[in-house]
């Protein structure tokens, strides 16, 4: 640790014992670093140096909304399926000095088995990918936005030569990154692979193109949108390369998600993902503006909302709406975060854990009518593992969190953890249950 790192620390922590009380729960910020005052960057600051927090906005019940969600998605009795499809999708595809090539040969060991059963397998490419630039990763210490760039060795075992991830979204506060040019070669570089991609766009005609995947018969919908662009602007003539819109401020204009919807329906969509980088960094609840502005999406006729950005997991909603282009009642999904995925974190001990979600959907008759549901959900927690020697870091993989900890529970301690490790190991399970998972959870989890 560095000199300043360690008097910004020390500045933090005075902070929070000043704020003790208030630190405690999540705070009714933006989080976008634009239209940051020092109070929230101090509040940025304690959360990814000092401590987490684990409770929602104070006053809001909304430990309680999640406590008792229900997220059975069985199909009504009457319901006859004629088809169905797999998604699966995880969190953020992020770029490191610590995670390369050479050390993430055996990263899908223990997950790749449910992750890429997914007839769409999807992740947000966080990090672009510029290959004219050398990769550039998140530093372990740092008091701004990064400048990020992924390499095209790295992406190749994000896809594994077409067994892997095959969809991505493109729309985050990193997208910018490397520039206008950085952006457009990131785009041309995932059609050079045949990697369908939604969130920047290299025009107007193709920002307003919503992708549609058909698999099984029943035809996907993707759209991606980003909160913010770390300050970094467009110009008023090009706001087309990105899906920008300040999605963590109440009453913020969302006609263009409204607009995307509906040309999605019109393009035949049977049913419409929305994959959106929102929410707060750090923070194990969204804020009341954020699930409010989660209902306001879905009922433009958003189907299923994978969230992002927060580097921790936040927790899930089934919201019954109703759809806009039918009049008819419906059940939507709605992960607030999926949590960080090919990523480290140093200071930040909640970003261990994440985890990737499953999603059945069947095409089929309900009442004489063709129509397609969500009939099953499915979740696998991780911990993203990282093994270090003398300050170098030789594998990066994922765990099966639950496998984890019925291993070490019988003895069986395969990644040498330490006491400390496995004690944090321990409050993560407490964690993930007390905080994240509905009360009733029934057959949701992947052992």
């Amino acid at each position: 640790m560095s000199i300043k790192t360690g008097m910004i620390k020390t500045v933090l922590k005075t902070a929070g014992l000043i704020n003790y009380k208030k630190y405690k729960y999540s705070q009714e910020y933006e989080d976008n670093f634009k239209y940051m005052d020092w109070r929230e960057k101090l509040w940025w600051g304690y959360k990814f140096f000092i401590k987490q927090p684990d409770m929602g906005e104070r006053g809001k019940n909304i430990e309680e909304y999640f406590l008792y969600q229900n997220l059975n998605y069985n199909p009504p009795k009457d319901f006859v399926k004629k088809s169905s499809l797999f998604l699966t999708a995880a969190g953020d595809l992020n770029a490191s000095a610590h995670i390369r090539p050479d050390n993430t040969k055996n990263m899908w060991e223990d997950v790749g088995d449910f992750y890429f059963s997914g007839d769409i397998v999807v992740a947000n490419l966080e990090a672009p990918l510029n290959p004219k630039h050398s990769s550039k990763g998140v530093p372990t210490e740092f008091t701004s936005p990064p400048a990020l760039n992924t390499s095209p060795e790295m992406f190749e075992r994000f896809c594994l030569n077409g067994k892997g991830i095959n969809f991505f979204s493109t729309a985050n506060n990193h997208c910018l990154d490397q520039g206008e040019d950085g952006l457009i070669e990131n785009l041309d570089f995932l059609d050079s692979k045949g990697y369908p991609h939604v969130g920047t766009s290299r025009s107007k005609e193709e920002q307003d193109d919503t992708p549609i995947i058909e698999k099984n018969g029943i035809k996907i919908a993707f759209l991606s949108y980003t909160y913010s662009l770390n300050g970094r602007e467009t110009t008023k003539e090009k706001e087309y390369l990105t899906n920008y819109i300040r999605l963590n401020k109440p009453d913020t204009d969302i006609e263009i998600i409204k607009k995307h919807a509906a040309s999605a329906r019109k393009k035949g969509a049977d049913i419409v993902v929305a994959v959106l980088h929102w929410s707060i960094e750090f923070e194990t609840y969204p804020i009341q503006n954020v699930i409010d502005m989660g209902h306001k999406i879905m009922e433009c006729g958003i189907d299923i909302i994978l969230g992002g950005h927060p580097h921790v997991v936040q927790p899930m909603e089934k919201y019954e709406f109703k759809d806009p282009f039918t009049g008819e009642a419906k059940n939507g999904f709605i992960i607030y975060s999926l949590g960080d995925f090919v990523a480290y974190h140093k200071y930040t001990k909640n970003t261990k854990l994440s985890w990737i979600i499953g999603l059945e959907i069947s095409k089929g008759i309900l009442k004489e009518k063709q129509v397609t549901l969500i009939t099953g959900l499915k979740v696998l927690p991780i911990y993203i593992y990282t093994g270090f020697q003398n300050n170098y870091c030789n594998t990066f993989k994922f765990l099966r969190f639950e496998k984890l900890l019925k291993q070490l529970e019988s003895g069986e301690n395969l990644y040498d953890f330490n006491d400390k490790e496995i004690e944090e190991l321990k409050r993560l399970k407490k964690y993930l249950y007390k905080c994240l998972l509905p009360k009733e959870h029934g057959n949701l989890l992947v052992k």
